[in-house]
């Protein structure tokens, strides 16, 4: 499909037909991320009473980021709205009373309600709260220093011994001691030795 005949179905989509149904798959087969492009196609499938129409919308509904337009274009009642603006800026101006839409869908759930509403940016207020993020930082700190039970291995143990670290490895090697009793002669032959150099 060339250039001047998109621009020319997007000003007046009454003149989608059969012929134009081709030019639309091989525009949207060859740009699957053009939104104007797949939004002619539904109608044009839609138009023509197609029996794709239902599959291919099924697969353009995703790519396709404002549903309401796609809804507002596929439904015939809603044909008095400018077509011709959303393709020229693809935005649409909410001119129109969107009621039609928000009457058939009920704004019950909570999501709905924050949607619909006009939200600003969500700031974090800093002030106060400089006694509870100094400590916070510091729990972080006292935490990433402590070691859990879970993490002491006998490689560890070993490599606290080797950087003469001994108070950290006796501590590890007793608490292997206590996690794997089958190993205590090891693990009580070690701890021997680091309390035999840490008396030297």
């Amino acid at each position: 499909m060339e250039k001047e005949e998109f621009y020319r179905i997007a000003e007046n989509p009454d003149g989608l037909n059969h012929e134009t149904l081709t030019g639309f798959r091989e525009l949207t087969e060859k740009y699957p991320f053009f939104q104007a492009g797949w939004l002619l196609y539904l109608k044009n499938l839609k138009i023509t009473g197609s029996t794709q129409f239902e599959a291919i919308l099924k697969k353009a509904a995703p790519l396709v980021p404002d549903r309401r337009q796609l809804y507002r274009i596929l439904l015939p009642e809603n044909e008095s709205f400018a077509k011709s603006d959303y393709f020229s800026r693809m935005v649409v101006r909410e001119a129109y009373n969107s009621d039609e839409v928000t009457q058939q869908k009920p704004e019950n759930s909570l999501i709905d309600r924050f949607l619909s509403s006009d939200h600003g940016p969500i700031k974090l207020d800093k002030s106060g709260n400089e006694h509870f993020q100094e400590k916070s930082e510091n729990e972080i700190v006292a935490k990433s220093v402590n070691e859990s039970d879970e993490l002491i291995t006998e490689t560890l143990a070993m490599i606290y011994f080797q950087q003469k670290n001994y108070d950290k490895a006796l501590e590890a090697f007793q608490k292997l001691s206590l996690k794997y009793p089958e190993k205590s002669v090891y693990f009580a032959s070690r701890i021997e030795e680091i309390e035999k150099l840490k008396n030297i």
